[in-house]
């Protein structure tokens, strides 16, 4: 029953989670592509509300770039420039900087949110439960750093090794990490189904690529309507 389950969620169920994110993305985009929107509530909170909701979008950017990167670089390509014990080293460093700076931006999001009466109105279900969610699995990601310093390196090496074997449709995937510790495991479950939900929600609006986003005054800039006599 463990073989089964275990061989469902990490072999079976990677490729079900990007099935339904590839197909909720394009038909979100052709169909619906205008409501592709973060509902932002940011004209209704002071500008010290810039601090977190830069902390946390910097943050998620890069430790997913991170993420994408370290486990999808072969090691034949990676070790022409690191060995496997650099890279541990850098993906610990840059993991707990860039991650403790998502979680402390979405701590400060999230309390905003419930103390502000008036952001507390405006937001629904569907707020509470992204940032929640997100919440658990840098949370979880957090907590997975001790187990990867303390791991060997093998042990970290077969993280990249099983999503290789995914993207790669092999059937063995998920045994490659039968033996992982669970934090893992919840970290990637969790992952996957945010995934999932993620062209049905309002996370969408991460591909507008809001660059002009990091350099806002914190105005919002009216123009003067012509006034007839």
């Amino acid at each position: 029953m463990e073989h089964y389950i275990n061989n469902l969620l990490f072999t079976y169920f990677p490729h079900i989670a990007m099935a339904v994110f590839w197909f909720g993305l394009i038909t979100r985009l052709v169909k619906t592509n205008k409501t592709v929107q973060a509902q932002s509530t940011q004209f209704l909170a002071d500008r010290k509300i810039r601090i977190g909701s830069n902390l946390f979008h910097v943050g998620i950017i890069m430790v997913f770039f991170g993420h994408f990167t370290g486990l999808f670089t072969p090691e034949t390509v990676y070790h022409m420039v690191i060995s496997t014990e650099t890279k541990r080293i850098i993906a610990i460093t840059l993991g707990s900087v860039f991650g403790t700076m998502t979680f402390v931006g979405m701590i400060i999001l999230i309390t905003r949110r419930l103390k502000d009466d008036r952001i507390r109105i405006n937001s629904t279900f569907q707020d509470y439960f992204l940032l929640f969610l997100l919440l658990i699995e840098v949370g979880l990601g957090l907590a997975s750093i001790s187990t990867t310093a303390t791991a060997s390196v093998e042990h970290y090496a077969s993280l990249g090794v099983w999503a290789q074997k995914v993207i790669t449709f092999q059937p063995d995937a998920g045994a490659v990490i039968a033996g992982h510790n669970l934090i893992y495991k919840l970290h990637i479950v969790v992952g996957l189904f945010i995934f999932i939900i993620f062209p049905y929600t309002k996370l969408m609006h991460m591909l507008t690529i809001p660059i002009a986003y990091f350099f806002r005054s914190g105005y919002q800039l009216v123009r003067k309507g012509l006034h007839w006599k």
